[in-house]
């Protein structure tokens, strides 16, 4: 059995679509579906210049519009959850060492853990108080 250009073409769309279930990107996809076009072409008796104009029309068609109308639809973020810090602002938190921005001293405690805090506005903030945590920069929650 003899290799044609067409089974290249293929084995070419079939690898590109296997590397993008690591990417995730949904560029290498349509480079595969190039590649697929470009194959299918080959197997009908079209020259390798005609397939490889074919190739990139394909390839090129599918980068400008499919791709962004699928990352639209495929890749929403309305299910994004904060984590880490990102998940602290906007809670609520006592303080339990009093705030002076004078001695950039004050500590908090939110969710039974304990943080370093700054005010937001620069005017201190006794013990006992509830606050609330506008931005983080590193370890140091800035509060109001």
């Amino acid at each position: 059995m003899e290799i044609e250009i067409w089974h290249i073409w293929l084995l070419a769309a079939i690898l590109l679509f296997m590397i993008e279930i690591f990417m995730t990107s949904f560029i290498a996809v349509c480079i595969g579906i190039g590649a697929l076009v470009a194959g299918i072409c080959a197997y009908f008796g079209l020259d390798i210049t005609q397939q490889l104009l074919v190739f990139a029309g394909f390839t090129l068609l599918n980068l400008f519009f499919i791709r962004p109308f699928a990352k639209k639809f495929i890749f929403k973020a309305k299910d994004y959850i904060p984590t880490n810090a990102d998940a602290l602002l906007g809670k609520k938190a006592t303080v339990v060492e009093p705030i002076d921005p004078n001695k950039l001293l004050g500590r908090i405690e939110v969710d039974g853990d304990n943080w370093k805090a700054i005010p937001f506005d620069g005017k201190p903030i006794p013990k006992g108080q509830i606050v609330t945590i506008v931005s983080y920069d590193s370890i140091v929650l800035t509060v109001k």
